[in-house]
């Protein structure tokens, strides 16, 4: 045991003496040095906000330690970039050491104020030096200007907070970071609007989003349309309006989750989306019931992509859709539950995402009821109306009735095509997935492949061999003439939002 416990001290002995290793033997480089890359592209940020944090290494080609003169932004503290050279922070640096055949990594992040720029594209040299040689690396960005929406701070630290939730029996309420804009608002394509929070629509007010205008949202962030308010956005074909998060590194354009939601809550009213782009959110839109005779939402020519939970997310709700392309999501593209009144028209409902799911995470799922710990509630079903549509994915089942004997639940699907593999015949006593019944389906295509021509980089458009072609209903084409491409469906509809074409 003693013989341990030396060995075990001389060996924490050799370990504290080679972490303190003497520089003594160091000497100045000169010509020693490599840097991975000459020009380093930070991507866009917008003005006032830090980027994300770049890297590049430089490297020490000789073998013996040395130390390189400087490291230096050209413009020194007057520079937007902000350097950290192996650990230190700053803009300037002296005598820095590189071990033989080793490297260090030196890291670049900006903060840009567009104001004091002649250009958006915000270029600076940052300099390596040693006794030999001056080498250089060129810093590039892209300040966007942008309007900024954020919460309150008050004096004591505190935000301005939104109350989502009050508990009828105890009082308590559920609050989050948010704010109420300050009524009728537009947004047009004059600058970004940048959101950090809940940015609410009050009541009796509206939010008016003009055709071209970009939306970012901050992580945990949202858009709000209260009760008695109304959403207006009046995008066009080319010129749609686009939802998504503020990071605008390549990285991060496909990344789901990173904000939060567009929620149209109880009683909001004559909510339109028209020629839309939302994505990366949790879900793209949540919708509650409404007293109103009008639908809550009317969704046409809208793209939704790359959610985490679902992309329409509808509670006993009233909406009418045509013309939508949804995409890759961890659960559901449309999940409709509790009820309510549903129609859609020329859709392409599709989920290659890639969690795992189940049949009441396809890419379409109906119910007339929720669960909650204590109970189950029901609600009726007035209709649910599914024509001219593709709902397809890489899960067996994409499509899943769900009914409660409880209430109401009425459905018809016409001409479309659906996904619904059951080899081991587990849905055979659910009457509401025997397609063979003609007073809810007619002209199915079921289990065939639509032929899309990329749907993982979420391009849906159909093939000249789709099964698809052809096999709309004319009197649904006629209602929605043009597909979401602007391309006349009068003639001979295909299935879906697009009309076929040649890839």
């Amino acid at each position: 045991m003693l013989r341990f416990h030396i060995s075990l001290f001389f060996l924490g002995f050799i370990i504290i003496l080679s972490s303190c290793r003497k520089n003594f033997d160091t000497i100045q480089s000169h010509g020693d040095f490599r840097i991975e890359k000459d020009t380093l592209f930070l991507d866009s940020v917008f003005s006032g906000i830090a980027s994300h944090t770049y890297r590049f290494k430089i490297y020490n080609t000789s073998n013996n330690d040395v130390t390189l003169n400087k490291i230096y932004l050209e413009k020194g503290v007057q520079s937007f970039y902000r350097l950290n050279v192996d650990g230190d922070t700053g803009q300037y640096f002296e005598n820095v050491l590189i071990h033989a055949k080793d490297s260090i990594f030196v890291f670049v992040e900006v903060t840009a104020d567009i104001q004091q720029l002649n250009s958006p594209v915000y270029e600076e040299k940052l300099f390596v030096e040693d006794a030999a040689k001056t080498k250089d690396i060129l810093l590039t960005a892209f300040i966007k200007d942008a309007y900024f929406y954020y919460p309150q701070r008050f004096p004591d630290g505190s935000k301005d907070s939104l109350t989502v939730y009050t508990d009828p029996q105890t009082g308590e309420t559920s609050k989050i970071s948010g704010f109420f804009l300050n009524g009728d608002t537009t947004f047009t394509d004059e600058k970004p609007i940048v959101i950090y929070g809940h940015m609410a629509v009050p009541p009796r007010h509206t939010l008016t989003i003009e055709q071209d205008a970009h939306l970012y949202f901050h992580f945990n962030s949202g858009l709000i349309v209260w009760e008695d308010a109304c959403l207006k956005v009046n995008g066009s074909l080319g010129h749609e309006v686009i939802f998504e998060d503020d990071r605008l590194e390549p990285a991060y354009e496909n990344v789901p989750g990173m904000w939060n939601y567009i929620w149209l809550r109880e009683n909001s009213k004559n909510n339109e989306i028209n020629y839309a782009i939302i994505k990366n959110a949790e879900v793209g839109i949540v919708a509650y019931p409404t007293n109103d005779t009008n639908p809550i939402l009317r969704l046409k020519n809208t793209q939704i992509y790359n959610h985490s939970l679902v992309g329409l997310y509808g509670i006993a709700s009233y909406i009418e859709g045509e013309n939508l392309v949804f995409n890759n999501f961890g659960m559901s593209a449309i999940s409709l539950q509790l009820g309510g009144a549903y129609q859609f028209k020329h859709c392409t409902f599709a989920n290659y995402g890639s969690g795992i799911r189940n049949e009441k995470t396809g890419a379409v799922y109906v119910s007339n009821y929720v669960k909650t710990d204590n109970q189950i509630i029901v609600s009726d079903l007035q209709s649910f109306n599914l024509t001219n549509c593709i709902v397809y994915g890489n899960a067996a089942i994409e499509f899943f009735l769900d009914k409660n004997p409880a209430a109401v639940f009425n459905y018809e699907i016409k001409n479309s095509l659906i996904k619904f593999e059951d080899p081991l015949n587990n849905f055979d006593q659910n009457p509401e997935l025997n397609f063979d019944d003609i007073t809810h389906y007619q002209n199915i295509l079921r289990n065939e492949a639509p032929v899309f021509e990329d749907p993982q980089n979420n391009k849906l458009l159909i093939g000249d061999s789709s099964p698809c072609i052809n096999q709309g209903d004319i009197n649904t084409a006629l209602s929605v003439p043009l597909d979401l491409l602007g391309v006349d469906r009068t003639t001979a509809p295909d299935l879906g939002a697009y009309q076929h074409i040649s890839f």
